[in-house]
């Protein structure tokens, strides 16, 4: 199922005094279609920018858009009018907060389900998969 991922960047923002761009990196994978990743990256790469990575499941960032959603480490929190949602982001003692479009964050979880529906996740087909993956590793 290689090839079928779906991923979308956030410039977050575009320091270009400093050189340095923090990015959130949304990932979603065919062989994992209830989950969605979140990583936050700095370009280049520095220690004291914010930083981590996250998973919640899919169906935890569809409703999110829509109302306030999410337990432990993301939530979502879906601005009056639904035009923006904001992620608060915990890892460990670190805390970020992660203000996205709605509208381009329609977009990344309409092409996921293009690949697979929602409802149609196969858990027991998708977890073999990712099985056979890791230990081909």
């Amino acid at each position: 199922m290689q090839g079928l991922d779906v991923t979308t960047e956030f410039v977050l923002d575009d320091a270009s005094t400093s050189g340095r761009v923090t990015v959130l990196v949304v990932a979603w994978r065919a062989c994992d279609p209830l989950a969605v990743s979140f990583a936050l990256v700095s370009r280049p790469d520095h220690p004291a920018l914010p930083q981590g990575n996250w998973i919640a499941p899919r169906d935890a960032l569809r409703a999110g858009l829509d109302a306030p959603t999410g337990d432990g480490d993301v939530r979502f929190t879906p601005a009056p009018g639904n035009s923006e949602v904001t992620l608060d982001l915990t890892d460990g003692g670190r805390h970020s907060t992660v203000v996205l479009e709605a509208k381009s964050l329609r977009a990344f979880l309409e092409r996921t389900e293009r690949v697979v529906p929602a409802g149609q996740e196969h858990p027991e087909a998708e977890l073999d998969a990712v099985l056979d993956e890791l230990l081909r590793a």
